[in-house]
């Protein structure tokens, strides 16, 4: 297998980011020599943006027509490897796609080998074994049919790869002369497998050899595959009958042109009856059909069935340009059942963030997380595989057993145990999952992984601000405490702990009765800075605006800054508040009505704005002047870090995590954590209202604070250096 060289072809059209996301993937291969050709048509978008970024380490080409053969010809001139693979620029490659693919070109009667290519769900088949007539129509067959005993010349029917999982052996593209440009689009790659067919050589199929299809939009059709033209596959169609099909059957052929408008107009029809296409635009398919069809014919009477004339090609391909991963890469997977879009905030934000920066740094990243409203799925999305599972209910009693877990988490731990087990198909490094639910608890069992839990707030932790938990017995007996027991072994077991403040650890060490810090390394969170790219100059406005963001919880400190939020709007009309964060209940209209905070509503000078968008709540954070987090209870303090991105100063509670974040007197105010707090909050709030000079050396400082200490990059330098130590004493334990 390491004998062969390969070169892979990408033809690109104005899809930059699917290109990036293609480029990333080919990163992943398991296999040791292989280049990238990237041929970018006449594209008017980022594309050449994008192939910048990449020039150093790829062939670059420029194919000067929307016309894929043409596009695929130029790239195999350009090839240097002994095989020539090709992908889509919106598909992404499985890490072991070519290692699986090449191994069969050892026997020199096989000039071609396609793979299994799953659709845009990720879960789903677009395509398996395939065998297509002379006349171009497909026939899926069975896994277990033997696709070689159709390979012979004349044959009528041949194994016919998809374009976006095929390789092929380079002498033989070239010796059948590479790809007929009048297919410009469709049918291409299945007139090139029936001519290699004929030539003498061999098609197979490799089932484990897999290609993701994301399903890009393209001049030829939208997002939801509905066609914007049907000239160029029409002409590819009627070209391919009569090429291919009418010097052995003309009756047949014209048939089959017959059946072929016959369908394809009815379909049209179809979409303008349902809605789909307008009458207009059903029109113009039906003239692109007819033009299209006339043209193909012509086409094939004017080349007759002779052989395809051989393209122009390079004298001599540039010497092979090895494509580099990053050296020393880990393959980490991450798991959380909260994750943006669905949950932007707490573990699922600090998932996303930790991921993306990991990914970026050249290690293969997957996410495991929780499909809520959506089905099941798996897709590649900015340099990260984003795998959506649903809880695998028919384990649930068995992982609630074997773990002394309720049901409801185990049906979860056991969906995501199932799901790294397929990960580690393509190689796994490690697993790192919250301590919280316990998600990824069964992955401690699996001797072949190192494994991370990251400790954020638990069930014990959490119960004294639980008041539907302490007031349940039967339900805290048979859940809560259960949970807890788990979480103990879990914290007694876990080989690497990873801490994000000083006080988490401390606290968790004190409710559990464990010693944790022999194996814990403590990462502050990082976020992004909410200033880069934007205007900074001071907001204009008037008063004196304070945010709170966080769930309407006593946990989060709701009820404390409501009541700090009623005695300065009283003592101080230049003061607002907005809350961000959490839903209007019952519970929480209670508290506005008894402390009377309703008529300031009215006024405008207190606003509810529920959850918030990302985009949104950035915005709220540099429009403010002062975020207030009054959290009785966090592992760490998040939004106050969101804040010092964006150069804000924060009040809070001195309580756990948040005073290792929050610097008294130089980046936000810090009250002591009893029942003066509120009217404490209440008082800073207006001192700092009248005096701007006091404002604006906490904001200074705040922002230097996140500068120092809590970017993305030192967060991600701290977390990348933990996971490599883990790995590395995972790898000496398997080695004794």
């Amino acid at each position: 297998m390491a004998d062969f060289s390969v070169s892979v072809v990408i033809s690109t059209f104005n899809r930059a980011q699917h290109l990036r996301n293609a480029l990333t993937s080919l990163r992943d291969l398991d296999y040791p020599r292989y280049e990238i050709v990237v041929v970018n048509g006449p594209s008017t978008d980022a594309t050449e943006s994008v192939l910048g970024e990449w020039q150093s380490q790829i062939k670059i080409a420029q194919c000067s027509e929307a016309n894929l053969s043409m596009s695929r010809n130029i790239g195999l001139s350009v090839a240097a490897g002994d095989i020539t693979a090709f992908i889509d620029d919106d598909a992404v490659a499985h890490p072991r796609w070519l290692k699986n693919l090449v191994s069969w070109f050892h026997d020199e009667r096989v000039a071609g080998v396609g793979g299994y290519t799953i659709d845009n769900t990720g879960v789903k088949f677009q395509a398996r074994k395939t065998v297509c007539d002379r006349f171009g129509n497909a026939v899926f067959v069975p896994d277990w049919f033997d696709e070689r005993s159709l390979c012979f010349p004349g044959t009528p029917y041949y194994p016919s790869l998809l374009g976006t999982n095929a390789v092929f052996r380079t002498s033989a593209l070239r010796e059948i002369g590479g790809f007929d440009e009048v297919f410009a689009y469709y049918l291409d790659e299945t007139d090139v497998c029936l001519r290699i067919v004929d030539q003498g050589y061999r098609i197979l199929y490799e089932p484990s050899a897999l290609v993701y299809h994301q399903f890009a939009a393209s001049h030829t059709r939208d997002a939801n595959r509905v066609p914007r033209t049907l000239y160029p596959s029409a002409v590819s169609k009627s070209y391919f009958i009569m090429h291919h099909g009418a010097p052995s059957n003309f009756g047949r052929a014209s048939d089959e042109l017959k059946k072929y408008e016959t369908e394809i107009a009815g379909h049209n029809r179809w979409m303008a009856e349902h809605g789909e296409i307008s009458a207009d635009h059903r029109f113009s398919l039906d003239q692109d059909l007819l033009w299209g069809i006339s043209e193909g014919v012509r086409l094939a009477q004017t080349r007759g069935a002779g052989p395809v004339s051989k393209p122009k090609t390079a004298p001599a391909p540039e010497a092979f340009l090895p494509y580099e991963a990053a050296a020393g890469r880990l393959r980490i997977c991450m798991v959380s059942q909260n994750y943006p879009p669905d949950t932007d905030a707490g573990i699922g934000r600090w998932t996303a963030t930790v991921a993306a920066a990991l990914a970026c740094r050249g290690h293969r990243v997957h996410v495991i997380t929780r499909a809520w409203r959506e089905p099941e799925s798996l897709r590649y999305e900015s340099n990260i595989w984003l795998h959506r599972c649903a809880p695998q209910d028919e384990a649930a009693a068995a992982f609630a057993a074997r773990y002394c877990i309720p049901l409801h988490l185990a049906a979860w731990c056991a969906r995501v145990y199932r799901e790294v087990q397929l990960v580690k198909r393509s190689g796994l490094d490690l697993v790192s999952f919250p301590i919280w639910d316990l998600e990824g608890l069964a992955c401690l069992d699996d001797s072949d992984i190192a494994t991370s839990v990251s400790l954020h707030t638990t069930y014990a932790l959490a119960l004294p601000f639980k008041p539907d938990w302490l007031e349940r017995p039967l339900y805290k007996a048979l859940n809560v405490d259960k949970v807890i027991a788990a979480e103990r072994d879990c914290l007694g077991r876990a080989p690497l702990l990873l801490g994000n403040s000083e006080a988490i650890v401390d606290d968790i060490e004190t409710n559990y009765g464990l010693a944790l810090k022999s194996r814990c390394i403590v990462v502050p969170h990082g976020t992004e800075d909410l200033l880069d790219g934007v205007d900074t100059r001071p907001q204009k406005h008037s008063g004196f605006a304070v945010l709170f963001v966080g769930r309407f919880e006593l946990r989060k400190g709701f009820d404390i800054a409501l009541d700090a939020a009623r005695r300065a709007l009283h003592a101080d009309p230049t003061i607002s508040f907005e809350f961000i964060g959490g839903e209007m209940d019952a519970e929480a209209s209670r508290m506005v009505v008894e402390l009377g905070l309703s008529r300031l509503m009215h006024e405008g000078r207190l606003r509810f704005s529920g959850v918030q968008t990302r985009e949104a709540l950035e915005s709220s954070y540099r429009a403010c002047d002062l975020v207030l987090m009054p959290s009785r209870y966090e592992s760490f303090g998040l939004v106050a870090i969101e804040a010092m991105a964006a150069g804000k100063p924060v009040i809070a509670l001195d309580s756990s995590g948040v005073r290792e974040v929050v610097e008294d007197s130089v980046s936000g105010v810090l009250v002591p954590p009893d029942d003066t707090a509120s009217a404490r909050i209440a008082l800073a709030l207006c001192q700092l209202a009248g005096d701007k000079a006091a404002r604006e050396r906490l904001a200074r400082g705040a922002r230097r604070r996140f500068e120092e200490g809590f970017t993305v990059d030192v967060m991600a330098t701290g977390i990348e250096a933990a996971f490599r130590r883990a790995v590395a004493e995972a790898r000496t334990q398997c080695r004794g």
